[in-house]
């Protein structure tokens, strides 16, 4: 009864910060429609076209560096870019191909090839900025690539350029004292999520193909949610993190994971493939899937009571998948409602704790030292702070007492295993994405602890993709999470393409101006 009463209370100091911010970030600005439709196809297709000379590499890559131009005053995702550099490599893959030079087994090899693509600012890219939105940074520009970033090079994709993180990537919004603040394309007043929302910005807004993200609370999930785009995390282990800030890949513990970013469900697929690599054959992604046999479960509420309340329209997405599979399903969706899911921040703030060699009083300071908690909290409400407040307040946090370190091991170990004993290698789990769509610009600070939703696939390290369900009565995306066991990733994006199929997917954000 309290916590019900408490609940209601919450509900409508949500509405009330929306009415707050929305009379404060007025007027919203209009991102346009593409002069040139390349960018709407997907890379899949654009590879097709490239490799039987349909189109040339220059054309596409030149088509989003256009697009990149035009859209990026308005909303701020491209922080670093090699435009020249792509279209000289654009060139020359055109000339092999014109030539003979590449034959029938390269295309194999390189599913991608000519086709572009951008990764957030905090994976290394050689030769573009590296900073991670640190003022220590600045300036700073990769030495090397990440090996997400040379697997994809190694499959015949082009990088055009980098894209805006939070501080470190540790929030749920994109926005930094060394580039400024990313807004969404269907609302600049709105929130595009991180800490990938760079990618999810520039993706929505068809200045990229495909984008790397990379996920450790739901950082590849939570802006593609918010920019309505695929996002997948993939299983835990089987891509390299060398080069995702200052990670070296020899990580024992860890539950960061790189993540695909595309606007259509058929590039998850191949960009998995490319990201995983030697891995691969853990995953059987070319093993088919019938949808129509699987086994699905749902959880509507996982009442995790720092999670705002849900609105009608996140519910009624939910509502309509289960509805959906009940109907082509031979076995009707049932309902979980596993008790640990309401400890998701403990849980994850435990295992963030964990992670190796990482020091987030260090990192903060580039590695040249810890800062001083203190220090930079009064230098902050001093406004001479070289901080943002989320940083502040994950400093604060590290104040707080510690998460027990039996009772979290315990907890996690019973929620995998309660979890386990129904997802087996031919089920699913539909799960909600977020409370309410994407909020108005610093909100989250007010709302913190809404990223659990997804942070929880981090703590149990299942494979998990994002999936854009439409737009709501405000015109901002809706989706929800698919969520599978460990190495099932397959069923994921198996039901991620029936859904895009029956509810339409990736909903451009200039749909008013067609």
């Amino acid at each position: 009864m309290i916590l019900g009463f408490i609940l209601f209370i919450r509900f409508y100091i949500d509405l009330l910060i929306d009415k707050i911010f929305a009379v404060y970030w007025r007027p919203k600005q209009i991102v346009s429609k593409p002069k040139n439709p390349i960018v709407m196809e997907s890379a899949t297709s654009l590879a097709k076209k490239i490799r039987t000379r349909k189109l040339t590499s220059e054309q596409v890559v030149q088509a989003f560096i256009d697009r990149i131009k035009e859209v990026n005053p308005i909303i701020n995702s491209v922080v670093d870019h090699r435009f020249e550099a792509a279209l000289k490599e654009a060139r020359q893959i055109d000339e092999d191909i014109a030539c003979g030079s590449i034959l029938d087994v390269d295309f194999r090899d390189k599913p991608f090839l000519g086709v572009p693509f951008t990764t957030k600012e905090s994976t290394a890219c050689a030769g573009l900025s590296f900073t991670f939105g640190l003022k220590k940074r600045v300036g700073k520009k990769a030495t090397f690539d990440a090996d997400c970033v040379s697997s994809l090079k190694e499959a015949g994709a082009i990088c055009l350029g980098v894209t805006n993180v939070p501080q470190l990537n540790l929030w749920q919004e994109t926005s930094n004292p060394v580039y400024g603040i990313t807004r969404n394309p269907y609302d600049t007043t709105r929130n595009v999520g991180g800490s990938s929302g760079g990618e999810s910005s520039i993706l929505a807004a068809c200045g990229s193909p495909i984008g790397i993200g990379t996920d450790i609370g739901g950082s590849v999930r939570i802006p593609a949610f918010m920019c309505g785009v695929f996002g997948h995390k993939p299983t835990s282990h089987l891509i390299s993190t060398r080069g995702l800030t200052f990670r070296t890949g020899d990580e024992e513990q860890t539950i960061v994971v790189v993540g695909c970013m595309t606007k259509f469900a058929e590039d998850l697929i191949p960009f998995l493939k490319v990201l995983v690599g030697k891995n691969v054959d853990k995953l059987k992604l070319d093993r088919p899937v019938f949808v129509n046999k699987l086994k699905v479960y749902y959880v509507t509420d996982p009442r995790d009571p720092l999670v705002s309340p849900f609105r009608d329209e996140m519910k009624n997405v939910l509502s309509s998948a289960v509805e959906y599979f009940s109907e082509i399903s031979g076995e009707k969706p049932q309902p979980l409602s596993p008790e640990g899911l309401k400890h998701t921040g403990k849980l994850w703030r435990y295992w963030m704790s964990r992670e190796s060699n990482v020091n987030f009083k260090r990192d903060i300071n580039n590695r040249e030292g810890e800062v001083s908690a203190w220090g930079e909290i009064m230098k902050y409400f001093a406004r001479s702070g070289d901080f943002t407040l989320p940083v502040i307040l994950n400093l604060i946090t590290g104040m707080f007492k510690k998460v027990d370190d039996e009772w979290a091991r315990t907890e996690t170990k019973k929620l995998k295993e309660q979890l386990l004993s129904k997802l087996d290698d031919n089920a699913v789990l539909l799960y909600p994405s977020a409370p309410f769509p994407a909020g108005y610009h610093h909100t989250p600070i007010l709302r913190p602890y809404n990223f659990n939703l997804l942070a929880i696939w981090n703590v149990l390290k299942f494979p998990a993709t994002q999936v854009p369900m439409g737009l709501g009565r405000e015109g901002l995306p809706l989706g929800l999470q698919v969520v599978a066991a460990p190495y099932q990733d397959r069923l994921c994006i198996a039901v991620a393409k029936e859904l895009e199929r029956k509810f339409g997917g990736y909903v451009p954000p200039f749909r008013d101006s067609m």
